[in-house]
């Protein structure tokens, strides 16, 4: 089954060529689009959506409301923030509220499709771009009770949260650290439950306070 996507973004043109591209796109079916946060959330009344395209800049009712009504009603509908806004408040606020992908407008098509893809698996995905300009200022921000969070952590298991949190998948991870997919999986169990975390969306926020995020 294909995954269905509602496009919101108040310039038509992008939203135009956004179409066009991710039509291009064999598993990806549009539904829909828009450019009011009114009518997005009157859509997804009317017809299933598996992940909506948000834009945070949007006349009227703003992205992050319109996240925040969406997932009230729908909370197992993913959304993909698409955006030129590269502020750390805006990336800390849409996480809070429970969005799991956030991409830069900048980044390449491939870099959408796998934020989209993620997000659809119910994974997270933090555009790698955004993390180095727009996370950087948290690096080393570590107060004493999240220290003692990230010292339940092996250093591998470190390692393997900071990737994840990054968006990369678990043959990703596999791949860059040399161990199985499995290992992966096993890492990403024990991260998970030493941490007492629930959601994708929750490691990327730890990996964030902790300061897992590197600059290149």
């Amino acid at each position: 089954m294909p995954i269905r996507l509602y496009i919101l973004d108040d310039h038509a043109v992008f939203r135009s060529g956004l179409r066009a591209l991710l039509e291009r796109e064999r598993d990806f079916e549009i539904v829909g689009d828009t450019g009011s946060g009114m009518d997005a959330l009157t859509a997804l009344d009317a017809q299933p959506v598996d992940i909506l395209l948000l834009d945070i800049s949007i006349p009227g009712l703003p992205g992050p409301r319109v996240a925040e009504a969406a997932l009230r009603k729908f909370p197992r509908l993913g959304i993909v923030v698409l955006t030129m806004h590269e502020d750390e408040y805006y990336l800390q606020e849409l996480l809070r509220i429970g969005v799991r992908g956030y991409v830069l407008k900048k980044s390449s098509d491939q870099e959408l499709v796998h934020a989209i893809n993620a997000v659809a698996r119910g994974e997270s995905f933090v555009d790698p771009a955004l993390s180095h300009h727009v996370i950087s200022p948290y690096v080393g921000r570590i107060t004493p009770k999240k220290s003692e969070r990230i010292g339940r952590l092996t250093q591998r298991e470190q390692e393997v949260c900071q990737l994840l949190a990054y968006g990369h998948t678990n043959t990703q991870v596999a791949e860059r650290l040399f161990i199985s997919e499995r290992t992966v999986e096993t890492h990403r169990n024990n991260i998970m439950g030493k941490l007492e975390l629930k959601t994708r969306a929750e490691l990327v926020r730890f990996a964030i306070d902790n300061g897992l995020f590197k600059l290149s």
